[in-house]
């Protein structure tokens, strides 16, 4: 079947709506400037150790001997584990991310603010 110009059909195209989607970086940034928040591997392993964190981020290139250290921690929180989100972004993103000119592999989120990043990271890791 062949349409002339005028004639061709037009398809409708998917709309996707603002809550489904996931800024992850907007969502840090809110966080870093409105709640409080850890930057770094020494500061994160420590407060996960007092049990304190909502949620850790970690950046995707972050080194494997960092990885084993929070994984291991967070086993020995039997009673209430704290989420570990990995980025899709290296940790030169996140540095950015979180408004520092530097590289930044672990984010620890003690209190999120205004940020609404612990529901959107518990919905994006369940997809």
């Amino acid at each position: 079947m062949s349409y002339k110009r005028d004639q061709q059909k037009l398809k409708r195209r998917k709309r996707t709506s603002a809550k489904k989607s996931f800024d992850e970086s907007k969502e840090l940034n809110v966080a870093v400037k409105t709640g409080k928040t850890l930057l770094g591997m020494k500061s994160v392993i420590r407060e996960l150790s007092l049990g304190k964190l909502k949620l850790i981020i970690i950046a995707r290139n972050a080194p494997k001997k960092v990885l084993d250290q929070i994984y291991l921690l967070n086993a020995c929180l039997e009673d209430n584990p704290v989420p570990i989100f990995t980025s899709k972004n290296s940790s030169w993103d996140l540095g950015a991310a979180c408004g520092k000119p530097f590289w930044i592999s672990t984010v620890g989120i003690l209190n999120e603010g205004d940020s609404s990043i612990l529901k959107a990271t518990n919905s994006a890791s369940e997809q």
